[in-house]
């Protein structure tokens, strides 16, 4: 959904009903498992803040509710149409010289639904069992919706030669300043260069002799450019208008049946099929990225939704409702063309640190703009071929209600399983980074490298080598049982109260083979040291005193609702409302996959970190298997402390006033506190906090300004190339430099804001009207931080300042008389339509805290961070301000980059900027419709709608490019740029295109 409503985590505090099925995904508690489908639903219920204990989710609760029959029959055929050939073009496409995407979209459709009849029987003659059926099928073109836009080497940079004398790479480098010697990418001139043997590269060409065989061997993957760089301003020179088909079908049925006037029954099942397609990486896209070279990656997607209810009433003062419900789906994504990428294939001939765990060549890491393309789709496949994944959402509910004179109580139970099986997700095919600068050699102690990422790529020298020994199959689950009793009491005519208590019992994700998720035990460490694989770390099979769940797990959670509406004149046109509740919701499945995957028996072997690693040294590793088989490893562990779940307070305070003309002014205050939320899981979409916060194994604050631990010799010079690095490590014995990640809950977030609207529903005219001012702030996305949870803490990236929306519906009315046949053209037409304006969000919070900042010292011809400032590498370098940043803009610029350099070494720059405001948003839909009736039961109707009608297309970034902080430097202490500023910090692209769609709906 990526759905953040009133700033609350979308991820965990937000649900998704069908028919009071949960549909909400599980594994990432984000998308939803089942589609809920517009001409299917009788209404949609959305609560937001403050509802009754009788809710068993929240704070957000989607609620869709499906269509039923009646006494009668009716139903509808339809069809929704859209075609590319209606559309304008993207701007983007325009841009590059690229037609019009050819994309189409067809929704055929239809329904029917009345009294169960058996022709020349009595049978159900009182008509109390009712049927209700809908099916629909979607034919869908994609076109160029997300197309892909990379950097790919010129024919001399693939043979080693970056001189600017060839007039490819004058033309790929001419957007970014030229070829020199101060750039950090592929338009560096191999300045200061050294083979993996030690010897100078002197000039711009690489020797044939220090082309790498297994870089070569890679470099096949990369595809030719394919658009002139000098036609945009990035200066890209791959595009991909990324056209795919993505079809399939929908159909739900639903029974109701009024056995009699105590008791009612429904049943309703949907079930859904599509195919979906991806260009580039499962799940989402990373920058840079090309077609993957594997061919689509394939979503096959099944899913099951099924619902039950039964009311029994008592008598005019009592009932009693069970629902029962399930949601269900599986996804075996597959790639359509493995063989592409095998070692075999491409005679790539270097092994990996674990030979036999994939047949493919490791997947490879953008180093950024003006590199290389980003690969980095791992060989998840274990699984047949596919990466399945399997989710599976069962619950019960029990309400029971009575009126006792002013109270109406409700008291109830609920029971609910969430469940998630897929493969792991990890790279046993080893995945490959590469970084700008020289490096001491992990196995030679060799310092080797090149400021270019993209020779160091053909000369084989990685910066960082990560594999998996295997990628098991996780089955994890967790168990929700919760009681609640409610009073909504009318005290008086004109004061209600709403007085709930919820008791929840919130359990721990669960791995259903017993074996249980890792634990970390500190503690234990230094007794285990060289007697356990994981020194400090156990589980539920090793130590049946351990959780199945790792860590422990309340009994019961309190959870107090209230609220109030007061008749403020007893007229009902002014009516002040409010409450305060507190909600809690589990995390998802992706957070823990990681615990189970160390008691699985997972290792994985990362290269030192802060080092070279070449592809032939990685390749001897593997030969050493015996040796590899005791090494070192990343784990994930869960806290053996940490019993607590995400925690959300909601209170909000409203006036209602009714206004003139039938319309409705509400002014709100709304605000939450969320609390208990994982540092490092996703609550906030990805890893709040960032890896290094929850990492157990990383160097101290200063650590590497110390003599060496271990040896007692003097600290590093260079703190950022240290060849005994591991030294410094404190878990070094048992894990070398190798991370220990606990997750805990101890993040938190909070919103407010002021919320107004103005609407009317009745007349000719309807309308709504609303504006929020809010501020969301919370624990960032990236580790700013390592040491400490306020340090991470500033503007998230759902914060929007300013939000505008606006929605409208207007009776055309019949102003032609006289004439049947224009009356029945002209008249009887609606004009609706939306139109939102978002002010953009912080780019700070969208992109990085420290805006990607990098910092090249050229006299040790490498990049200085975090090890150079703070004596170890775990913390973000936060640039300082040498002016205001958001004032004496371009037309289109949304930050002055001359105004930010580098903080003195040992000193921290801002945490926060002014508030640096990217692109707003803006968007007007528009249709018009309008129903013939042919007779009494039977009508036609005609519409048509205008999406983005005015044809708007939206500022944006085609990367973090232009708003990257690139500083250089020759002594620490004197900072300059290492590009020009002028044109940077400019919105270099725009998205979005005029969409018409038209429908055709038969009514009976």
């Amino acid at each position: 959904m990526g759905l953040s409503t009133n700033g609350a985590p979308y991820r965990g505090g937000t649900a998704y009903l069908l028919d009071g099925a949960s549909i909400i995904d599980p594994g990432c508690a984000c998308w939803s498992i089942a589609t809920v489908n517009p001409d299917m639903t009788q209404e949609v219920k959305v609560q937001t803040s403050n509802f009754g204990a009788d809710a068993p989710q929240g704070p957000i609760v989607v609620n869709a509710i499906s269509r039923s029959g009646s006494s009668v029959f009716h139903g509808q055929a339809y069809i929704y149409a859209r075609n590319g050939v209606l559309n304008s073009n993207t701007w983007q496409n325009n841009n590059a010289g690229v037609k019009r995407p050819e994309d189409a979209y067809y929704y055929p459709g239809g329904s029917i639904g009345g009294p169960v009849l058996i022709p020349g029987t009595n049978f159900n003659k009182s008509r109390k069992l009712l049927f209700w059926a809908g099916y629909e099928y979607f034919w869908q073109n994609l076109g160029s919706s997300a197309p892909l836009q990379s950097y790919v080497p010129t024919a001399a940079m693939r043979a080693g030669n970056f001189s600017a004398a060839d007039p490819d790479n004058a033309k790929l480098c001419a957007a970014s300043g030229g070829i020199d010697a101060s750039r950090t990418d592929f338009c560096n001139n191999l300045t200061g260069t050294i083979a993996p043997n030690g010897a100078a590269i002197t000039g711009s060409q690489i020797p044939s002799a220090n082309l790498d065989p297994g870089a070569l061997s890679l470099l096949k993957l990369f595809p030719s450019p394919n658009i002139d760089p000098t036609t945009n301003a990035s200066g890209y020179n791959y595009y991909s208008p990324t056209s795919a088909q993505h079809n399939g079908y929908i159909y739900r049925v639903r029974g109701d049946y009024n056995i009699s006037d105590h008791d009612k029954v429904y049943v309703s099942f949907q079930h859904g099929h599509d195919v979906g397609v991806s260009f580039a990486h499962i799940y989402y896209t990373p920058s840079y990225s090309i077609a993957y070279p594997g061919g689509n990656l394939l979503s096959p997607v099944n899913s099951n939704v099924v619902s039950g209810s039964w009311i029994h009433i008592f008598g005019s003062a009592m009932t009693n409702e069970v629902r029962i419900s399930m949601g269900h789906l599986s996804n075996p994504f597959t790639a359509t063309d493995l063989n592409a990428l095998a070692i075999s294939t491409l005679g790539y001939p270097y092994g990996t640190a674990y030979p036999n765990a994939s047949t493919l060549v490791p997947s490879i890491n953008s180093a950024g703009a003006r590199t290389f393309p980003d690969i980095s789709q791992p060989d998840l496949f274990q699984q047949g071929g596919t990466y399945n994944t399997i989710k599976s959402s069962p619950s019960v509910t029990d309400d029971f209600s009575f009126i006792y004179k002013n109270h109406s109580f409700k008291i109830g139970g609920y029971w609910a399983r969430a469940g998630n099986k897929q493969g792991t997700y990890g790279s046993p095919n080893g995945s490959l980074s590469y970084a700008s600068g020289q490096k001491t050699d992990a196995i030679t102690g060799l310092t080797i490298g090149s400021v270019n990422p993209l020779a160091n790529f053909l000369m084989g020298v990685t910066s960082g080598f990560t594999q998996s020994n295997i990628n098991p199959v996780n089955d994890m689950y967790y168990t929700t049982v919760a009681g609640y009793v409610q009073d909504n009491w009318k005290i008086t005519s004109r004061l209600m109260l709403n007085l709930g208590l919820r008791l929840d019992h919130v359990g721990r994700w669960q791995d259903r083979s017993g074996v249980g998720l890792a634990v970390w035990r500190p503690e234990k460490y230094a007794s285990e040291l060289g007697t356990s694989l994981y020194p400090g770390v156990s589980w539920h099979a090793l130590d049946g005193s351990l959780p199945n769940g790792g860590s422990p797990v309340q009994a019961v959670f309190l959870e107090p609702r209230l609220g109030f509406a007061y008749d403020l004149h007893g007229n009902g046109r002014t009516v002040l409302r409010g409450g305060w509740a507190i909600y809690r919701w589990n995390d998802q499945f992706n957070d823990y996959a990681g615990p189970l995957g160390t008691s699985q028996g997972i290792k994985t072997y990362n290269s030192p970190s802060g080092q070279a690693i070449t592809l032939a040294e990685i390749s001897a590793l593997g030969k050493n298997s015996s040796a590899l088989g005791s090494a070192a490893s990343s784990v994930y562990a869960t806290s053996q402390d940490d019993d607590q779940v995400g925690n959300t307070y909601a209170y909000n305070f409203t006036i209602s006033q009714q206004l003139p003309y039938n319309s409705l002014l509400e002014v709100a205050y709304v605000g939450n506190n969320s609390t208990d939320l994982l540092m490092g899981g996703q609550s906030g979409s990805s890893g709040i906090g960032g890896a290094n916060f929850i990492n157990q194994n990383k160097i101290p604050l200063g650590g590497l300004f110390r003599p060496d631990p271990v040896t007692g010799a003097p600290a590093p010079s260079d703190p950022e190339n240290v060849s005994n690095i591991v030294d410094y490590y404190p878990y070094r014995a048992g894990y070398g430099t190798n991370s220990i990640t606990v997750a805990t809950h101890v993040g938190y977030s909070n919103y407010n804001g002021i919320q107004a609207s103005w609407l009317k529903r009745s007349g000719r005219l309807s309308y709504n009207i609303n504006y929020t001012y809010s501020k969301a702030l919370g624990i960032v996305n990236s580790t700013v931080d390592a040491f400490s949870v306020h340090g991470n803490y500033g503007v998230l990236n759902i914060d929007r300042p300013h939000v505008v929306n606006t929605s409208y519906a207007f009776d055309l009315g019949t102003p032609v008389h006289g004439h049947k046949l224009v009356e029945g053209v002209v008249n009887g037409w609606t004009l609706s339509g939306t139109t939102t304006w978002q002010a953009g969000g912080n780019l700070q919070a969208n992109s990085s805290q420290n805006l990607g900042l990098t910092i090249l010292n050229t006299t040790l011809n490498h990049t200085i961070g975090s090890s150079t400032y703070f004596g170890t590498p775990v913390q973000s370098v936060l640039p300082i301000l040498t002016c205001n940043p958001t004032s004496s803009l371009k037309q289109n610029q949304k930050i002055n980059m001359d105004c930010f350099s580098a903080p003195p070494i040992g000193t921290q720059g801002i945490r926060q900027a002014p508030y640096l405001s990217g692109p707003s948003f803006f968007n007007t839909d528009i249709g018009i419709y309008k129903t013939f009736h042919i007779n009494e039961r039977n009508s036609l109707q005609l519409r048509a709608q205008g999406f983005n009608f005015l044809n708007h297309p939206l500022p944006g970034f085609s990367s973090t490019d232009p708003i990257t902080i690139k500083l250089q430097t020759a002594n620490n202490s004197a900072f300059s740029s290492q590009v020009s500023n002028a044109n940077r910090g400019i919105t270099d692209t725009k998205f979005g295109q005029r969409v018409l769609q038209f429908a055709l709906k038969y009514n009976f």
